[in-house]
């Protein structure tokens, strides 16, 4: 007697699933992009838990002035438009529009000696570096002003020296006066890696500086 075929549902019948090409290359894509979004996250992991040494800076105000500007009227000069308050003078490329008659005007010149080199390793595209005055008011307990900034690419430059360098951007405060307040300026940095998160420091700060008695134009 003919012992019949096990059907499908048979315990001992297996199937076996032929996959075609497309799944296969699915399925090694999936795998291939798990395996790599983990070392990704490993490397900002390791870059978070153990960063580079700590980068140092000299930093020395060499002359801190401070000019008052008088606001006039102005009804024909751009970009200003009729029936609003102007400054007469400028500095660097900024228009400065307040609507007050008088603002006063901090400028500066510093020394600077920073090696930044140690921030850079095989994961950093790129160091943002800035200048910041540091000061309390009557008004806030904590203010920051960016007086000057530059953008560091490579090890190569990371090297700064600096003599008699000025400030590139105006340096003021919302109560239009500079008299009786003092300020630290502090060279600080971000850096901006391929993978992981943003590191953000201080690398040195000058001693603190009163602001003079301004000057009148």
């Amino acid at each position: 007697m003919q012992t019949p075929f096990p059907s499908d549902s048979h315990p001992l019948c297996t199937r076996t699933t032929m996959h075609n090409l497309q799944q296969r290359a699915n399925a090694v894509s999936a795998f291939a992009i798990s395996v790599l979004f983990s070392l990704l996250a490993a490397v900002a992991l390791l870059s978070y838990v153990m960063p580079p040494p700590e980068p140092t800076a000299d930093v020395a105000v060499t002359e801190l002035r401070v000019r008052r500007e008088y606001l006039v009227l102005t009804l024909f000069s751009p970009p200003v438009r009729a029936g609003l308050y102007s400054v007469t003078g400028r500095y660097g490329p900024d228009y400065f529009d307040y609507g007050k008659k008088t603002n006063e005007f901090a400028f500066l010149a510093f020394d600077l000696d920073a090696d930044l080199t140690p921030l850079f390793d095989w994961n950093t595209k790129q160091v943002f570096v800035c200048l910041v005055a540091e000061y309390e008011s009557k008004t806030h307990n904590h203010n920051q002003v960016v007086v000057w900034d530059t953008i560091i690419e490579d090890k190569e430059n990371a090297v700064l020296e600096f003599q008699g360098e000025r400030n590139t951007y105006a340096l003021i405060d919302v109560s239009t006066k500079w008299q009786g307040l003092v300020a630290n300026f502090s060279l600080r940095y971000d850096v901006t890696p391929h993978v992981g998160v943003l590191r953000s420091g201080l690398a040195g700060s000058s001693k603190a500086m009163p602001f003079p008695v301004a000057e009148k134009r």
